[in-house]
């Protein structure tokens, strides 16, 4: 049950915008410090699937309640 609650709560992610977010950090890492590593992970945000997109902004230590929508 706690998968089909967590389910319908992603819905509520505007996953355009963490996707953009997340590509504009990477973007500013591999500017500042990693390099060719930000690049690869910008590139990976591009393509990442929304559950994917969530552990990236996990990782990251990135609070997704910023991206529910109203």
């Amino acid at each position: 049950m706690g998968l089909l609650f967590k389910s319908n709560r992603d819905k509520d992610i505007d996953y355009e915008r963490l996707r953009n977010d997340l590509m504009d950090e990477y973007g500013a890492q591999m500017v500042t410090f990693t390099g060719a590593v930000g690049y690869s992970d910008m590139c990976d945000a591009q393509e990442a699937s929304n559950e994917e997109l969530i552990k990236m902004a996990q990782r990251e230590g990135i609070n997704i309640d910023r991206y529910r929508k109203a």
